[in-house]
């Protein structure tokens, strides 16, 4: 299994050898790990938090862990953004992590446009953000509408947009139409199922995100939310197995949900997708590149 969403905090962590050890104990031999945060996001006491150190810093972390690639976390709005997204480039990272803790996506799309022609995929959180702000407009599905307004632009959505999870999947529907109405543009939009949503609701959203009849059988990555410092093991597995689980029941009852006139959808090997080939694809390691 891969998994696109594991953090670095502040305090002890382990070795990139140990941390290794631990994914792979929980069944995941590779993911995304995000950089330290940026100051304004949120403070880590004792730890360097320059842009340039939280760089260097994951970049010597990833380098340990093979199989395991560097997200940048960037604060857009900060003032050398510009010099940040040209750094990140440059030095190989896969990605960039946003937060949109204290702005709105519609405030960004300058520095968003320069994400996206470096080619790299922007990983969005969405859905409620237990800070100490009032963020949660920041981080509706809805608000990020406006990512259409950026060309080619390759992102994903994190934690199924809770609770906002129908919200999210009528945002899908409208990136699947700009797909087809405007394809020069390219732009794309994932589905992170990174926990969010707590375990009652986990079944409702995905049967929903795969049944509600768009084509998203390669846009949805698993995750975990884990920490690079102390990846949880069991925490790992037990939502491996939660939704391992929910994605063969929908595989198994997805023609039942088939609306007349609808074309027949293939979810062969859902599991094999949404755990391993969809990120390879979202990062560009898999023949053909993002779909």
């Amino acid at each position: 299994m891969k998994d696109l969403h594991i953090h670095m905090s502040g305090g002890r962590k382990d070795s990139p050898k140990e941390f290794k050890e631990k994914c792979l104990a929980a069944g995941v031999d590779g993911g995304a790990v995000f950089s330290l945060c940026p100051q304004m996001i949120r403070p880590e006491p004792g730890e360097d938090q320059r842009w340039q150190a939280r760089m260097e810093q994951i970049l010597e972390f990833t380098s340990g862990a093979e199989g395991f690639l560097p997200i940048f976390y960037i604060d857009p709005t900060e003032i050398d953004a510009m010099k940040q997204i040209e750094a990140a480039a440059e030095y190989g990272f896969a990605g960039f992590k946003i937060i949109c803790s204290h702005f709105l996506p519609g405030n960004i799309l300058l520095p968003l446009c320069s994400m996206a022609e470096t080619g790299l995929p922007v990983l969005f959180h969405s859905g409620i953000l237990y800070d100490e702000r009032c963020s949660s407009r920041n981080n509706r599905p809805i608000e990020f509408e406006c990512l259409m307004d950026v060309p080619n632009l390759h992102f994903s959505m994190a934690h199924v947009s809770w609770p906002w999870c129908d919200e999210l999947i009528a945002l899908c529907g409208k990136f699947n139409h700009l797909d087809e109405a405007m394809p020069g543009r390219r732009s794309r939009m994932h589905f992170d199922i990174t926990p969010g949503t707590p375990p009652i609701f986990r079944r409702d959203a995905l049967f929903k995100i795969f049944l509600s009849g768009y084509p998203v059988e390669k846009r949805v990555i698993w995750g975990t939310d884990n920490v690079a410092n102390n990846y949880n093991i069991d925490y790992a597995r037990y939502w491996a197995n939660l939704d391992r689980g929910i994605i063969g029941e929908i595989a198994q009852n997805a023609e039942s949900f088939r609306c007349p006139g609808c074309p027949e959808r293939k979810f062969n090997s859902l599991w094999e997708a949404v755990s391993e080939n969809n990120f390879q694809r979202f990062f560009g390691k898999q023949e053909g590149g993002a779909a």
